[in-house]
């Protein structure tokens, strides 16, 4: 049970669903190998302007928007006191992660890809630096000409291929809830920071739910989650959302423990490393989505015009993808340094970026986009 493809996609999230598609429009036979049974829901929320840039040049623009809510400020807070707003010249995107996916997937079915869901990598075997077949648990064998790693931060390709990672977590806790929308979180995307370290972020998904972060120092997690203090402690701090308080006391929240990711090569051979396999950053800067569907549009550009030679593949790899660590370092350094300013409201103004979090790594600042309210 052999099959061969021009490209092997292990992973169905949001980088390898897109690069899929971009690839099956271009006539390149494709199989994405996910070891889930449907479409992953864990992801992010936020298309910032750079996604939706890579989006509309694809004609998925229009797609993606249609069910989607537009958003363009965002009002910081510290210690319950409105202390800057970042605005969005053309918005942003939120549209929960699964359902973007799913969009994205569902088009792919037009280009002829294949998905094999429910499928796991048992081995992959090489010829020199190249993956020359990926062998599944089941039995079933791949001979890919190109394979690309967007199996997540604990890849299991990228163990293979032998590249190491570099971790580095964060002093913070971070908790996820989806909660009924109330009026005041509809209104506005708020975040807010305090002087105790904690960090807080309230924001629609749809019409009729919202979804709340809460980041807390490491040491407080079981003390405040395992005796019910929860809603006093952001009583403290969380503002202008009075009418959320009633409905994150019953909420159901999930830990997502956060860390950098570097590694010191995104390609080896013929095998490219994507997404979350690639590098991770805090979530903070809200970037992720954006970067890896960029990403994905490099490496569909690469694929395609190396058209099957393993040098030019080589090459492109080299030339034209390796360089976006640096893009993505800067990304990862400046979650780290926000990371550190949570508790200090100079701190965290000092260190905030606009052109980060506005425009991405694809074009230059802007004026007058950030507004200091204190």
């Amino acid at each position: 049970m052999t099959t061969s493809c021009d490209v092997a996609i292990v992973g169905a999230g949001l980088g390898g669903c897109f690069l899929a598609l971009l690839l099956g429009r271009s006539g390149r036979s494709v199989v994405v190998v996910e070891q889930g049974t449907a479409i992953p829901a864990a992801g992010a929320d936020f298309v910032k302007r750079p996604g939706m840039a890579v989006l509309a040049r694809h004609g998925l623009g229009s797609l993606v928007e249609r069910h989607s809510l537009k958003r363009d400020i965002v009002r910081y807070y510290h210690d319950g006191e409105p202390i800057q707003e970042c605005r969005y010249p053309d918005g942003f995107l939120i549209r929960p992660y699964r359902e973007l996916v799913e969009v994205i997937y569902s088009s792919c079915a037009m280009e002829g890809v294949e998905f094999w869901f429910d499928s796991r990598i048992e081995s992959l075997e090489r010829d020199g630096d190249r993956v020359a077949r990926l062998v599944l648990a089941d039995g079933r064998e791949l001979r890919p000409g190109v394979v690309i790693a967007a199996d997540g931060t604990r890849s299991m390709v990228r163990q293979e291929l032998g590249i190491t990672k570099e971790t580095t977590s964060y002093p913070h806790m971070l908790r996820v809830a989806t909660v009924p929308l109330t009026a005041s979180v509809a209104r506005l995307n708020r975040l807010y920071f305090n002087s105790e370290g904690w960090f807080s972020y309230l924001y629609p998904v749809n019409e009729e739910q919202a979804r709340v972060f809460v980041g807390l120092p490491l040491e407080d997690d079981d003390e405040v989650f395992g005796h019910g203090l929860l809603v006093d402690a952001l009583k403290e701090f969380v503002t202008e959302n009075d009418d959320a308080y009633d409905v994150l006391g019953p909420a159901h929240w999930q830990k997502i423990p956060v860390a950098a990711m570097r590694v010191p090569v995104y390609h080896k051979g013929n095998a490219a490393l994507l997404g979350s396999a690639a590098f991770a950053c805090h979530p903070m800067t809200g970037m992720g989505m954006s970067y890896t569907m960029h990403d994905a549009e490099i490496l569909a550009g690469i694929i395609c015009a190396a058209e099957g030679d393993p040098a030019l593949l080589e090459k492109g790899l080299e030339t034209g993808y390796e360089p976006r660590r640096h893009a993505h370092g800067e990304l990862i350094d400046y979650g780290d340094a926000l990371s550190g300013t949570f508790h200090d409201k100079a701190a965290y103004l000092d260190v905030f970026r606009e052109d980060l979090h506005v425009f991405g790594d694809t074009e230059p600042i802007g004026d007058g986009y950030v507004r200091v309210l204190r």
